[in-house]
């Protein structure tokens, strides 16, 4: 017999069972089929017969070996017992046991060492506070768009990069990634998913989706309404900022419409076409709308879809060619043929909450000329240069007026409490001095 049998049990008629079940020839065949060993006592059916054997039988099977430890292996049925001497496809009962144990001791170890490194990131958790004042246009804009999505959930609690999903055609995972990068957002380990921090060669790495984002207190106002008032209140001039946020907002915009373009003719672009792709659009965008470059993506696309129903194209090298017409349309676009203006955004393909935010501030939309829109954001820095001007020439008086009255003090009192209340700086000395009229007299 290639099966060595153990015996639980004294009753005879139980150990006959189980070396009936067990016996086999010279060539591994069975004695007895299954059925032909029932009834027994309560079992009557041939799919328990195994379990019931096992509960007064340990049956090892002397033609494996365990391939960890070269010990015998115990086997639960007859389809598992080999009919030639072999290693075994899984460890037996102790190795098992101890690789269970020592996975478990890694693990541990693993979870340790997770927690130490995440421990300087929780203590910065509650203890970071960034000024709202010195943040970029940029980032104010943003951060604008996304309390415009999610509201509460920015301004005193967390949120995920899924709650942003709406805030451009293309989701919100670039703009939210560029604010964390910044530091302007912060993530929170002890209210991520599980699962959300591992480490990778010494690394800590973490899963996006999984992570959980807050914005960071004021240094002066803290967390809230109040304090977000600062950035909804905040005066945007800084040319180069808003103009590649519009930039990166507006190539989101059209690469939504070209992928759902693509979508309708079963056309698929590798990552370095799309690389090509971006370019060529954020060069577009510079001088013609976003309705405008849609306009192009619906020509290229149709376009690449009539090569493919040629016989000498198939429908992967016919979307290749869409880069290079995107470039020849821009190229005919710029010797005087300018593209369709009225194209319309598909139905499910929405602005988004940054676009929105574009539009309510300076009134720009899928429409606006990419010319135009950088003139305006051109403008916008002029006027602050101007503004800054103005503002410094009142600076100074306001400083001679109150140095030469000996009056210093209380005027940067009542200045530092208009401050307080949220006012600009130019606000805040006209309010300073049109209520107090004495200490400049």
């Amino acid at each position: 017999m290639a099966v060595r049998l153990e015996f639980l049990t004294e009753d005879p008629q139980e150990i006959e069972l189980a070396e009936r079940y067990w016996a086999m020839d010279d060539e591994g065949v069975y004695l007895e089929r299954v059925s032909d060993l029932l009834p027994f006592r309560e079992v009557t059916q041939p799919g328990a017969l195994a379990k019931h054997v096992r509960h007064f039988c340990r049956a090892y099977d002397e033609n494996q070996v365990c391939h960890v430890c070269n010990g015998e292996m115990l086997i639960n049925g007859r389809s598992e017992a080999k009919k030639f001497p072999q290693h075994s496809s899984r460890p037996c009962d102790d190795c098992q046991k101890l690789q269970c144990e020592e996975e478990e001791a890694r693990a541990a170890a693993g979870r340790a060492a997770l927690a130490e490194r995440l421990e300087p990131i929780i203590a910065r958790v509650g203890s970071t506070v960034i000024s709202y004042a010195d943040l970029a246009d940029d980032s104010v804009l943003i951060l604008q768009a996304i309390e415009a999505l999610i509201g509460p959930k920015l301004l005193q609690g967390i949120f995920s990069l899924a709650d942003c999903d709406e805030l451009t055609p293309m989701g919100g995972n670039d703009f939210i990634r560029c604010l964390y990068r910044r530091g302007v957002l912060l993530d929170d380990p002890t209210v991520a998913e599980p699962g959300a921090y591992f480490l990778k060669d010494g690394e800590l790495w973490h899963k996006n989706s999984l992570v959980r984002y807050f914005l960071p207190p004021d240094t002066v106002m803290g967390r809230g309404e109040e304090a977000f008032t600062l950035l909804r209140h905040r005066e945007l001039s800084d040319a180069e900022a808003l103009t590649n946020l519009w930039l990166d907002y507006s190539v989101a915009d059209v690469m939504r419409y070209l992928h759902y373009q693509c979508s309708q003719h079963g056309q698929d672009l590798d990552s370095a076409a799309l690389e090509k792709v971006e370019g060529a659009v954020r060069h577009g965008l510079r001088r013609y709308s976003v309705a405008q470059m849609w306009f192009i993506m619906w020509k290229v696309s149709k376009d690449a879809a009539a090569l493919a129903s040629r016989s000498y194209y198939s429908r992967e090298s016919a979307a290749a060619t869409i880069p290079t017409k995107i470039r020849k349309q821009l190229e005919i676009a710029d010797q005087g043929s300018a593209p369709r203006n009225e194209w319309k955004r598909p139905e499910p393909h929405i602005a988004g909450s940054l676009g929105m935010v574009f539009n309510s501030l300076f009134g720009l939309d899928e429409y606006s000329k990419g010319a135009d829109v950088l003139e305006l954001f051109a403008n916008l820095s002029s006027q602050e240069r101007e503004d800054g001007d103005e503002l410094s020439e009142l600076a100074t008086t306001f400083m001679t007026a109150t140095l030469d009255g000996g009056k210093s003090l209380p005027a940067l009192e009542a200045f530092a409490d208009m401050i307080r209340a949220g006012l600009s700086t130019e606000d805040a000395l006209w309010e300073t001095i049109n209520r107090n009229p004495a200490l400049f007299q």
